[in-house]
């Protein structure tokens, strides 16, 4: 029999208020270990301030309660701390060290004996390819080689949790294929990883959970594939016809289905069950032998559900935006 799996992080009730504006409004949440869960929402919806309030920069409020590992945050704050890997946006690697020297000045400021900076620097240093660039300065590496580095001070530490902000940010599509990669590999080897960030595409592919905020509040917790199917489940079938339908065949094809669209001999259905569907379309085309062309099906994309429920949202709070 399996046990069930560890919570590394439980928020409760989660609240930072700068002056008379809310920025996170009693949130709670509890993130699995070996999850990486994605915290998506527009600017100033409060995802940095949730981030600096779980990782103790912020003072937590009232009746807020953060536990690491079944462990209280604000008993034992700095042991706890230990247990988070950071990677900022911007990069906090010193510009003007080498990759070497970086490694070593964060080592020492993490507590490491020098032996242990010397073995995790050689591991870190094989793992992400920089080996030829030890010597090098921050500030000569690329964009996607800095972010390379900015993980390895994160994990230099072995920390249980990575914290990792916007991660793939202006990187060039190989540095982003790389870091992805580093993601996913560190998650197999049982890391926590919660990320921000902007890239839907991202979230879609690496996150087994999303968070969505909005005003300070999470509107949504669910898998991309639940989000999408949950809150925006309709498809699209999309087809060309070689020729044009008759004014017969197009009122025979609207028998089949609810919500048509066509132009210049395109036509696309909108679908809540694309598998009985295309196979509806399919009797539709043997019936009236029809040729088409350019079939595809469209599904809802992460990123028109996260339009979607932000629209609704803030609709519902009259339109309000603030910016943390």
């Amino acid at each position: 029999m399996s046990s069930s799996k560890k919570i590394a992080i439980e928020a409760h009730n989660l609240t930072k208020r700068f002056d008379d504006l809310v920025a996170v409004d009693r949130i709670s949440f509890k993130i699995n270990e070996g999850e990486i869960v994605g915290i998506l929402g527009p600017n100033g919806a409060g995802k940095t301030t949730t981030i600096r309030l779980i990782t103790g920069i912020f003072k937590l409020e009232n009746e807020a309660k953060v536990m690491i590992y079944s462990q209280d945050l604000t008993n034992s704050p700095k042991q706890l701390k230990k247990q988070f890997g950071i990677v900022p946006e911007v990069s906090n690697a010193y510009s003007n060290y080498t990759v070497l020297q970086n490694f070593i000045f964060f080592g020492t400021i993490y507590g490491l004996s020098k032996k242990r900076i010397t073995a995790r620097t050689s591991t870190l240093l094989e793992r992400f390819e920089l080996k030829d660039k030890m010597h090098t300065k921050i500030k000569a590496l690329s964009k996607g080689l800095r972010q390379r580095v900015n993980l390895c001070l994160a994990l230099l530490h072995e920390p249980l949790i990575l914290i990792l902000d916007e991660p793939t940010s202006g990187l060039d599509p190989m540095s982003v294929g790389v870091v992805r990669k580093q993601i996913l590999d560190l998650k197999e080897e049982g890391k926590t990883i919660l990320i921000t960030t902007h890239n839907m595409q991202e979230a879609q592919q690496i996150c087994d959970r999303i968070l969505i905020m909005n005003h300070g509040k999470i509107i949504a917790d669910e898998s991309p594939d639940d989000l999408r199917k949950k809150f925006k489940p309709s498809s699209t079938l999309l087809f060309k016809v070689q020729g044009s339908l008759s004014v017969e065949q197009k009122n025979d094809l609207k028998t089949f289905f609810n919500i048509i669209e066509e132009s210049n001999n395109r036509i696309s259905i909108i679908s809540n069950n694309p598998l009985e569907d295309i196979s509806k379309l399919n009797e539709f085309i043997n019936k009236n032998k029809i040729n088409i062309s350019d079939f595809a099906l469209k599904e809802t994309s992460l990123e028109e559900v996260f339009i979607h429920l932000i629209k609704t949202d803030s609709h519902s709070n009259g339109g309000v935006h603030h910016e943390i």
